[in-house]
Order: structure tokens, then sequence, then C-alpha cells
């Protein structure tokens, strides 16, 4: 019996007992999830809660920083308001200070140069004789094929006439064989002159018109000075050349209609011109002038280059005299050159109606032609870089960029060159930039508030110092305002000027309401540079005159007193 009820009652305790552990297992289980399922969904929300006070602490600092930047701006705007004073502030212009086109950065230095110079010299002497004597039998020979002419200049030459010139031509390649260009390289092909009948080129150095005159005998629009250079300036006249003063307006209109008369008839041979008007390093081009384009005639541009590793033959402001140039050209082995025709470029009806829009074209493809780049440079800038090398300063730091900077004011090179006078009398410390406290030192008034002002109007970037771009901006743009004679009359009558006189107390009195630190004996100075009379008191013309030179003068005014107009 005993055994009986082991053997079925025992089992079915251990199923129920496993059925119970089963249930309870199951039942934990659930616990378990249900309670893993609960702390990931609360840490699911706290890591969102904390995502959003991460998001909210970042916008609050944005909030915060868009809040202290609208501040900056805002003061900044203010102080620039405050400086413009009543004309207003002078508009930005971008220039470009990576490239000098009128620096020469080849040097004569190193042994292997030495050497190669002492070894040449004789070849040198032997260079220089044919030279010359090639250059002495181009001038008979021109002088041959001028003989009896009339009108050298404004009526073609019969057929007979241009053949008595091709000995001449031939002087002329022998001329560079003479120079080292023992070969040159040449790509394309020049047009037909009823295809392209003008012909336009960069320009390097003298070696250009060179080639130029052997290979197409050429009329060529050059510069009135050199029609009587000895020598030259006869090969120049037998050339038909279109002479032009470049300051001169009437003389570039002038100019301008013989390029379009002389295009126009096929009697005249091709019609060359290099439209940036000087030379360069052959880096870059500079602004074209319009008068190549005018016409409105299709134009095949020519690209020079001059490959070096030694000798670079640019003939530009700040690099060797011609002299140096032709010496370093004979004591060369070789010199290279290169010659490349691009295709004929035809002007659209909208170009011919805007000559600009064809010479930026005919421009931009040469730029990519040669792999090059374009900057807004004229040959103003080429007489502001002559000027520096004369002051013996860095070309650079004087060049303004007058295609771009004529935005502002037709600022002329003279006015140019004076700004840079008086910018270099500021620059006490000569490194190119002018210090506030090199501004006050050189102006001789007292540091206040005004000055500071005065100061920030040319220094338009806060950078502490202003080069002679940033003050002659400034300069150009107050001395070009329509208005600027309004404000020499206006603060001649704020110092006190009666029945057009002006005496030393009355400027005194005048400029302490402006700046009250201000000392007599800075008054007697500044008194002192206005009348140059000396008569003890100032005309209305005087100030006027001073106000000229000194256009930045006038800042103390239309700052200190925004009222003044």
């Amino acid at each position: 019996m005993v055994l009986l009820f082991w053997r079925e009652f025992v089992p079915a305790l251990v199923l129920v007992h496993e059925c119970c552990v089963c249930c309870l297992c199951r039942m934990l289980d659930e616990v378990v999830c249900s309670r893993m399922t609960q702390c990931a969904r609360e840490i699911e929300f706290f890591e969102q809660i904390s995502r959003t006070l991460s998001l909210s602490l970042l916008r609050r600092n944005q909030l915060t920083r868009d809040i202290r930047r609208r501040k900056m701006n805002s003061e900044q705007r203010r102080k620039e308001r405050q400086a413009a004073g009543a004309l207003g502030q002078p508009p930005e212009i971008k220039l470009n200070d990576t490239f000098n086109p009128f620096h020469n950065d080849s040097r004569f230095e190193g042994g292997y140069e030495i050497l190669k110079t002492v070894l040449l010299l004789p070849v040198m002497v032997v260079r220089v004789v044919v030279f010359v004597t090639s250059l002495l039998l181009g001038y008979l020979f021109t002088k041959l094929a001028l003989l009896r002419a009339k009108n050298v200049l404004t009526s073609p030459f019969p057929q007979w006439r241009r053949s008595l010139m091709l000995p001449v031509r031939l002087c002329a390649r022998v001329n560079l064989f003479a120079c080292g260009f023992h070969w040159i390289h040449l790509k394309g092909s020049p047009a037909p002159r009823h295809e392209a009948p003008i012909l336009v080129s960069n320009h390097v150095t003298f070696v250009d018109p060179l080639f130029l005159f052997f290979k197409h005998l050429p009329v060529i629009v050059t510069a009135y000075e050199n029609l009587n250079l000895p020598v030259a300036g006869a090969i120049i006249k037998a050339m038909q050349a279109i002479a032009v003063d470049r300051i001169s307006r009437e003389s570039r209109q002038s100019a301008s209609d013989a390029i379009k008369r002389k295009a126009m008839c096929n009697d005249w041979s091709h019609v060359m011109i290099f439209p940036e008007a000087t030379t360069t390093n052959g880096k870059l081009l500079i602004s074209f002038k319009a008068g190549a384009f005018t016409p409105g005639f299709p134009v095949q541009p020519i690209l020079i280059r001059y490959p070096h590793v030694h000798m670079d033959p640019c003939w530009v402001a700040e690099g060797p005299v011609i002299y140096w140039l032709l010496f370093r050209l004979m004591t060369q082995f070789h010199n290279f050159m290169s010659v490349e025709y691009l295709p004929v470029i035809h002007p659209t009806l909208e170009e011919t109606k805007n000559p600009n829009l064809f010479a930026e074209r005919v421009r931009l493809t040469m730029a990519r032609a040669m792999n090059t780049s374009v900057t807004q440079h004229t040959y103003e800038d080429a007489y502001m870089a002559m000027e520096a090398v004369r002051l013996k300063i860095d070309s650079a730091s004087a060049l303004l960029e007058f295609g771009e900077f004529k935005k502002i004011s037709p600022f002329t090179v003279k006015e140019a060159k004076r700004c840079l006078s008086k910018f270099l009398a500021l620059d006490c410390s000569n490194r190119g930039a002018v210090t506030y406290k090199d501004y006050i030192k050189a102006v001789d008034l007292p540091d206040c508030f005004l000055l500071q002002q005065v100061f920030r109007y040319f220094d338009r970037t806060n950078s502490g110092h202003i080069n002679f771009r940033q003050y002659a901006t400034g300069i150009a743009f107050i001395s070009g305002h329509s208005r600027f004679k309004e404000v020499v009359e206006s603060a001649y009558n704020f110092c006190g000027g009666v029945e057009n006189l002006l005496d030393e107390t009355a400027l005194h009195r005048s400029l302490r309401v402006l700046m009250p630190s201000v000392s007599k004996q800075q008054v007697h100075l500044l008194f002192n540079r206005i009348d140059v009379n000396k008569g003890g008191l100032l005309r209305q013309t005087d100030f006027s005159s001073y106000c000229d030179d000194n256009p930045d003068f006038l800042l103390l005014f239309l700052i200190g007193k925004s009222s003044l107009l």
C-alpha cells in the first residue's frame, strides 16, 4: 500500500511542484521585463529631457551671442555713422594685395650667374657690335624708305615704299638675335588683315615691338615722346604710328578716330595696339584701354611670353634700367621667347555699342590662355610705381588699382602723388602703415575722442593702423564729393570768418568747441600753416586752398559738428 502510494502520488507532487516553479519563473520574467521596459522608458525620458535642456542651453548661448553681436554691430554702426560725418562713409573697394605687376624680382647673384657673365663677356662685345651695326643700317634704310615721302603719319604708303622697309625688318630680327633670341617659338598663325584688321598683345619689355615690327610691320599706337627718340623715332615714323598723349582726353579721342580710320582701310597694314598702355612683368593682365575695341572690328590677340630661370627681361618701374637689361640679355647663352596667336574674336552687337565689354571679354580670353589672372591696375599705377621707386619705398604699397579706385572719384595721378607725399609725412616710423599715435603726432593736435573718430574714418577694418590705399580712399571721397565746396564754406563760417577774414583767436575759439584740450600753441602752428601769405588774417581763399590740399582737415568739422550741413 505504501509502495503503491509512493509510486502514484509522489510523481504527481513533483509535477505540481514543477508547474508552480514554471509559473513563478514566468511571473518573475514578466515582472523583470516590465520593470526593464519601465526603466528603458524612464532612461529615454531622462535622455529626452537632457537633450531638451542641452538644446535649450545651446539656443540660449546662441541667443546670447546674437544679442551681443547685434549690440556690437549696432555700436559699430553708431560709431561709423559718427565717424562718417555729414558726407557719409566712402564706399568700400576691394583691392588686390597679392600681385604687383610692376616688379621685376630677378636678381644678379650666385656663383653660376657671375661665372657665366664673365665667360660671355667676349660674346657680349660681339653682340653689341652686331646690335649697333644693325640698328644703324636699319636707320639708314628707314631714311631711304622715307625719302621725299609726304604725310607719313596720315597717308598709307604705296606697296613699293613698303617693300623698301624689308631690310629694316631684317635688321630688327638681327637685333633680336644679338639679344640672345636665336629662335622664337610660334604657336598659331596670324590672321589676314581683312579678317582681323586689329592686333592686340600684352606688353612685357622693349623686345615686343622689335618682334612685331619684324613679323608684321604694323601701324602701332605709341606715345608722342617716342617720335622724338634718336634712331628709333625715325623707325616709328616709318611704321606710320598713331601718336597719343595718354594724359590728354582730346589726344586720346583723336587717336581713337585714327585707329578706326586706319582699321577700316585695307591700304594700311595691321593696326597693332598694346591695350594695357604700359609694360608689366607678364604675370597677369592689367586693365585694357578701350581704344582698340571702340571701332567694333574683329581683333586677334597675341600672347608674348619669356620663359626664364635666371634672367627676367620685363622692363617695369621697380626693376632694372634698360641698359642693364640689355647687358643681362647679351650675357645669357640663350633667351627664350614664345609668341601665340589666338583665334580671331568678333564683337557682339552689344559689344560694338559698349567697347569696354568687348575689351573685358578679350582680356579674359587672353588671361585664360596665359593661365593667369586679371587686376584693375592701369598705366596710372605704373606712374605711382615709378614715384614709389623715386621715393625709395616699396612700389606695391603705392598702387591704388585706378580701374577700381576711380569708382570713388576721378582721382588723377597728380593728386595721387600728392596724397602719397602726405601719407609718407604721416608715416613717422616708415613702416608703410600709420598708427593712431603716428597720426596725432603728425597733425600736431591733442589726443581726444574727435581725433579717434577721424582716424576711424580711414581705418575701416578697425586694425589700429591705416595704409596708403585706405588713406587715399578717404581723401578721394572727400575731395571729389559734390558738396565739398559747401563744406569748406560752412567750416569757414563756423570758425567765425567775418567779412572774408578770420583771425587766430576766432580759430582757437571754434576749435576749442570741437576739441576742448587743444592748446594755443597747436592752434598757432595750424594757423601759420594755413596763412601762407603771413598776413595775420585768413581769407576764405586761403582757408579753401588749405582744405584743397588737406581734405582730412575738414573731417574735424564734419565729424565734430555733424549739423554743419
